[in-house]
């Protein structure tokens, strides 16, 4: 790893294991790769990089539906209610027979993700 990411990334990986997003496991079938990605504000993201997973993962038969369609099944109505969805993905946990599937690995360790992370093919779908 590039040692200008590694306290950043130690960091990031503190901050999710304190708010038990991701936990530590001894070993995984299947490892997933952490991309440092910079920021237009010049900080930086840690991200995992799941393309071979979202590869071999199903897609949902049902996507979203588009807005237009939402808008025509709300209209005519009083009241609107619209929700935040920052950090929504974190909301849902992962199944524990999936968690291993989202194995990463680092210098301090292999870790799982508990709950939905960003990155996944089937958050967006998920999620809603």
């Amino acid at each position: 790893m590039n040692p200008n990411y590694t306290a950043k990334v130690k960091e990031e990986i503190d901050k999710l294991l304190r708010v038990s997003f991701v936990r530590p496991i001894k070993k995984a079938t299947r490892l997933s790769p952490i991309v440092v990605v910079p920021k237009k504000n010049g900080k930086f993201r840690v991200c995992v990089d799941y393309r071979k997973l979202n590869a071999a993962t199903i897609t949902d038969a049902f996507p979203l539906p588009f807005t237009d369609a939402v808008l025509d099944v709300a209209m005519g109505h009083e009241i609107y209610s619209f929700m935040d969805d920052f950090s929504g993905y974190n909301q849902i946990r992962m199944h524990p027979d999936d968690q291993e599937k989202t194995a990463f690995v680092i210098e301090w360790g292999v870790f799982v993700v508990v709950v939905m992370m960003f990155g996944l093919k089937i958050a967006s779908t998920t999620f809603r």
